[in-house]
């Protein structure tokens, strides 16, 4: 049998800085630049504390379309309909719900929650939160946040010397982002994921208005886009902040 010869499939051209801002002006085209902008979406979370114990052995029997794995994982994990759902069941009493959106979240926690008292269960439904971030990218360019927020102040809120990033206001909705110096992005307070398309088609062509020069200061080192942990740190700071909480 003679071997198989395997086929070298090409790698996708990275586009020229010209051809992508001619995208950024045109947001039709959002899906086709996505991968280009290390675009990634978060799912909608609700999470409440229900001040009450669950015996998650036994709930595992009880409901359907639920596993519980203590040998892997602390937390109950429940799929539901109506609305579709994901729900994590911790035995201290922590709920968290992914939906397609916000309202949908929030509606699946609060039927599950009814299904936790009609099994003899006392749970209390207070203080729901939800997930400050809806999505991160990175622009491949650094931003002048001095000029963007000289252009647009009436939307930005700019001081360095307090914080890191410029923080941009939609001007008819609650949606922030979070826009550092070398490109990357944070949207927040979409309650649905054509919010966030909407969103973020709104600040590219703005964003694409004041491309600036790489800097290597001791600023821009410490925020390198490859720089794994600072997202995930700037994401929690951004959900534990009461500036960048929900509440209902």
């Amino acid at each position: 049998m003679s071997p198989v010869k395997s086929i070298a499939v090409p790698r996708p051209r990275t586009p020229t800085d010209s051809e992508v801002l001619s995208i950024y002006k045109d947001v039709s085209k959002l899906a086709n630049i996505e991968r280009h902008l290390n675009l990634l979406y978060r799912p909608f979370t609700c999470f409440v504390n229900t001040k009450s114990r669950y015996n998650l052995v036994e709930m595992e029997q009880l409901i359907s379309h639920s596993r519980y794995d203590p040998q892997r994982h602390m937390a109950l994990f429940v799929n539901r309909l109506m609305p579709v759902s994901s729900l994590k069941i911790y035995a201290n009493g922590n709920i968290y719900c992914q939906g397609y959106s916000r309202k949908s979240a929030r509606r699946g926690l609060e039927n599950f929650v009814e299904l936790l008292r009609s099994m003899g269960y006392h749970p209390s439904l207070h203080l729901l939160k939800f997930n400050v971030v809806n999505a991160t990218f990175c622009m491949p360019f650094h931003v002048d946040l001095g000029q963007l927020h000289q252009q647009h102040n009436t939307y930005t809120i700019y001081n360095p010397k307090r914080q890191p990033f410029l923080t941009y206001r939609m001007p008819h909705n609650l949606i922030k982002f979070a826009i550092f110096p070398m490109g990357y992005v944070y949207v927040m307070f979409a309650a649905m994921p054509g919010h966030t398309k909407e969103a973020i088609a709104h600040i590219l062509p703005v964003l694409s208005r004041f491309k600036a020069p790489p800097r290597q200061d001791l600023g821009d080192i410490t925020m390198s886009c490859g720089d794994i942990d600072f997202k995930v740190l700037w994401e929690k700071e951004f959900q534990r902040e009461n500036d960048f909480s929900i509440e209902w």
